[in-house]
């Protein structure tokens, strides 16, 4: 049994930084794609390639991960998986190779992913079934603040002179998550007394996975409802400096406003929580993307103004703030005995699809908006139907 720790607000903490990485590696140099892409000499949408290949090294990563966490126990991975994670920032900062760019993004990735497999697991050994939502949304909320402050400090370093010093802020930030995991947080589920991978036992666990009805729908409905947000962050930073003419400053502060509607919606689903089941919440908040994503498309199909078109994808965005922490915590409380392994799945397939989504945004490339939104529209609709589907086993 877990023995409590005098610092709950430093765990939270710690677990927000862990948390927030991923969209920290990725939100934190978005502004700064136009000047790469000069400095690199590439185009714009190679540039962006370095995100689908951190993706995928975050997807692949927790499939590994993952069950090494329920072997080794949750800490020894964790601080390896930072560490490397630190020397690949400061490699970034220092390369002036277009290949090695991609190389070390693909083992930031692969290093990343630790961060976000064994802080969903922490949560889910310390904390049970509404409890862990509350807390997932409380993550949420301080996971948010990594899009507002990102991009922004992006935008005022995206120059030639000063690009580099990003990736010098993320080998900070993992720092300082680094020195949260040596001293505030709890081991979580101990380590096997082998501490040896049973190769047998992680198929098995992750075939349980597989087969268990509930954990399917609400890992599909979370992984492709994420895959909608990164249609997002790849796609926004052609549509809004290329397309609107906004600036790199500007693209900053909007992106930075776009997450204050996630955080919103974080504290909204807190309340909500109190009242209404979770699945029901999760329901109508992709309805209501649903409906907000054809009032984008809308809104380019008659060429209205780009302030409609940003207030309607304020709401769509806003609606995650609802759904990834409610699936997050009704996927692993499905299958709480591979708590590791579900954990690796979900944040394997996340990132898998969210590879794959980046992937058809560069094929589907023809220098208009309609690319970036339609694949966030088809997101809301696939995840819509997966959450609808065998409603016998989601009905918790």
């Amino acid at each position: 049994m877990l023995k409590p720790n005098p610092h709950p607000l430093l765990i939270t903490l710690t677990l927000g930084i862990l948390t927030a990485i991923g969209s920290i590696s990725i939100d934190m140099y978005l502004p700064a794609f136009s000047v790469m892409s000069a400095h690199f000499n590439v185009p714009m949408v190679r540039i962006e390639s370095t995100v689908t290949l951190f993706l995928f090294g975050m997807a692949l990563g927790q499939l590994f991960i993952g069950p090494l966490s329920d072997v080794w126990g949750r800490k020894m991975p964790l601080k390896i998986g930072l560490m490397i994670y630190i020397i690949c920032s400061i490699c970034l900062m220092l390369t002036d190779s277009f290949t090695w760019l991609l190389a070390l993004r693909f083992i930031q990735g692969l290093a990343g992913s630790a961060c976000q497999v064994i802080s969903r697991a922490l949560v889910n050994d310390l904390y049970k079934g509404k409890n862990a939502a509350h807390v997932f949304t409380l993550l949420q909320i301080l996971m948010g603040v990594s899009p507002i402050l990102a991009p922004m400090i992006g935008g005022m370093l995206s120059e030639e002179s000063t690009w580099r010093f990003l990736f010098l802020i993320m080998a900070l930030i993992s720092g300082i998550g680094l020195l949260g995991c040596l001293t505030v947080l709890p081991d979580g589920k101990a380590a096997t007394e082998s501490k040896t991978l049973n190769f047998q036992g992680i198929r098995e666990g992750y075939s349980l996975c597989i087969k268990h009805p509930s954990f399917v729908n609400y890992a599909l409905v979370r992984g492709i409802s994420n895959s909608a947000a990164f249609a997002m962050i790849t796609g926004s930073p052609f549509v809004f400096t290329e397309i609107y003419s906004i600036t790199k400053q500007q693209f900053g502060f909007i992106f930075s406003i776009l997450a204050v509607g996630i955080i919103s919606a974080g504290l909204i689903n807190s309340r909500l929580l109190k009242y209404f089941e979770v699945t029901v919440i999760t329901k109508y908040a992709l309805i209501f993307q649903l409906i907000t994503g054809a009032g984008m498309i809308l809104v380019i199909y008659l060429h209205g103004p780009f302030s409609i078109l940003l207030l309607i994808t304020f709401l769509f965005l806003a609606m995650l703030g609802l759904i990834l922490p409610n699936t997050t915590a009704l996927y692993l409380a499905s299958l709480p005995s591979v708590t590791g392994s579900a954990s690796a799945l979900i944040g394997s397939l996340s990132y898998l699809s969210a590879f794959l989504i980046t992937t058809l945004l560069s094929i589907l490339h023809n220098n208009t908006a309609y690319p970036m939104i339609l694949v966030m529209w088809s997101c809301t609709i696939l995840a819509l139907g997966c959450l609808l589907y065998r409603k016998d086993s989601i009905s918790k």
